[in-house]
């Protein structure tokens, strides 16, 4: 689908341009109509977007910047180089696989990520409109697993508007790989390469990256965005690279993209035009659905179980697939939920642990630093994984930017660290809430007695939980989330930016303002005008006791 906006993107150069030239604030563009929209690769740009291409193609980098290398080619990989080539400097990207094929589904782009994606490269962004999804324009939230009823309802437009950022939406992996890759240029990525190691040469003020093979490369900035089991991690930190200290979540996914609406089918217990993301709570398990655009719905089953794919339901011996033992797990649950499971195919269910990396404010070591994953790997419940990797890479850039003659990079890259840190472990911290929140749900008192409890008192809270007391967590939480979580949802989105919260101390890096003119979508015009009304984002009843 399109999803253009209402003003046209504004380049970084022509903001600072004018800020710096004239004294005035840059006025907004209206877009250019559909009929009329210039084109790149058959995708159509605005005037604004058309000049930061043209702009990016007449670009010749600079001898007087540092040259930069990236180890790892995926998103986090992709948009740093990218980041660093539109302010001028060299970069050369390792990526270990031989091509970049379909895999992995659908990953959102929350306000924050397009905010710094659109500081960076607004034409980029808009081919990301061009085949996205947009779901901030709905109702989100959580909801309780076997009744069905909301449990809390999130309006994450407000955000947005808040700060003249984009709407959530979600792209599939492939295609956002696939326009970052174009961007970045072929020639300036190595297939089928790994960086094994790296030395810092002191005496040179340069950097040594050796890749498997033994081939050596030597550059002014070596960028570790090989992942989660970065070897360039385990390197600074004294690591073992086969037994990376990652922490355990507690649980595990099982992930599926289902033909869950039309033009497949006609959705029975979800109306996909009006609710995009949900969260159905439940004692030791939690469901996560989203809509992915084309009638489909891609979810997460999350259950509380030991690492290491060692249980029976990992196993599946009791099964024939996933598939059906998530239906037999999950059978109890509400319609919308087990919908999904049955026309979801079997072979298509995939399983994995979930892990994460506990923040160690250690990135840098002389010329090299971590980025994305390597440095904040978080668990997916905030959907903010990718979205932090594209802000430490607009603030990155940024930073080594501003390194003329090459002269400042170690304390340019300090600086980029100290810029994320606190951000990068807030968003890990309110993640881990996120899924402590999901497991310990309980609806009624006495639900899911603990398993230690001896059989008499199991049957005695089992008696307890069919009276359908509200359970005293449960009223309590949803108090406390209905006061905490606007402000959650704006701290994620906003970084508190508006309230001049520096990135220093945990705003977010996004350029809102700065390299980019803050700038929403309007329904109707630049989103899908959706059948809302601002009740409909609203709980009613008592606080604890609303739907």
């Amino acid at each position: 689908m399109s999803a253009s906006v209402a003003c046209a993107p504004v380049t970084a150069f022509a903001l600072r341009a004018a800020g710096r030239n004239s004294g005035l604030r840059p006025k907004p563009r209206a877009v250019v109509p559909r009929g009329r929209s210039l084109t790149t690769r058959a995708l159509t740009l605005t005037e604004d977007g058309q000049k930061a291409a043209d702009a990016a193609k007449a670009m010749v980098p600079r001898d007087d910047l540092p040259s930069v290398l990236v180890a790892g080619g995926g998103i986090a990989g992709l948009i740093t180089a990218l980041s660093l080539q539109r302010k001028g400097m060299k970069v050369k990207v390792f990526e270990k696989v031989k091509e970049y094929k379909l895999f992995g589904g659908p990953i959102q782009l929350q306000c924050n990520a397009q905010g710094a994606l659109d500081s960076i490269a607004p034409d980029v962004l808009e081919q990301i409109w061009e085949k996205s999804t947009i779901t901030g324009d709905r109702v989100n939230g959580l909801l309780d697993g076997v009744a069905g009823d909301w449990f809390y309802r999130f309006d994450t437009r407000q955000p947005c508007y808040n700060n003249g950022l984009p709407l959530t939406l979600v792209i599939a992996r492939y295609d956002l790989l696939d326009i970052l890759r174009n961007a970045v240029g072929q020639e300036n990525i190595l297939m089928e390469t790994v960086v094994e190691c790296y030395e810092n040469d002191t005496a040179n003020d340069q950097v040594t990256a050796t890749l498997t093979d033994g081939t050596k490369h030597t550059a002014d900035v070596l960028i570790a965005a090989d992942g989660i089991r970065s070897k360039m991690r385990a390197q600074m930190r004294r690591e073992d690279p086969e037994n990376p200290p990652l922490a355990y979540a507690g649980y595990a996914v099982y992930t599926a993209i289902c033909d869950y609406s039309a033009p497949f089918r006609e959705a029975e217990h979800t109306d996909v035009d009006r609710t995009g993301y949900q969260v159905f709570l439940g004692p030791k398990q939690y469901f996560v659905s989203s809509d992915v655009g084309n009638g489909q719905q891609q979810y997460y089953a999350f259950l509380d179980v030991p690492a290491g794919g060692d249980d029976k339901f990992a196993k599946c011996e009791e099964w024939d697939n996933y598939r059906a033992m998530l239906l037999d797990r999950f059978g109890g649950w509400c319609p919308a939920v087990v919908e999904r499971l049955q026309v979801t195919k079997p072979e298509d269910v995939e399983r994995r642990d979930v892990y994460d990396v506990i923040p160690n404010p250690f990135w840098v070591d002389g010329r090299m630093a971590l980025l994305g994953d390597s440095a904040h790997a978080v668990q997916p419940n905030l959907g903010q994984g990718g979205g932090q990797a594209i802000e430490s890479a607009y603030a990155l850039a940024d930073e080594l930017a501003k390194c003329e003659g090459k002269k400042g990079v170690k304390m340019a890259l300090m600086k980029y660290s100290s810029r994320r840190f606190l951000r990068t472990s807030s968003i890990h911290g309110l993640s881990r809430f996120s899924s402590l929140m999901n497991t310990v749900y309980r609806k009624y008192l006495g639900d899911e007695p603990y398993g230690f409890y001896p059989e008499p008192i199991q049957k005695f809270w089992n008696f307890v939980s069919g009276l359908k007391i509200p359970h005293p967590g449960s009223v309590v939480g949803q108090v406390a989330i209905m006061g905490s979580m606007p402000v959650i949802l704006e701290y994620v989105g906003g970084g508190f930016n508006r309230f001049g919260v520096p990135a220093v101390l945990g705003g977010a890096s996004t350029g809102n303002g700065i390299d980019r003119m803050p700038r929403s979508q309007v329904p109707g015009v630049s989103a899908p005008l959706r059948d809302l009304k601002p009740e409909d984002f609203e709980m009613k009843g008592i606080p604890g006791l609303a739907k």
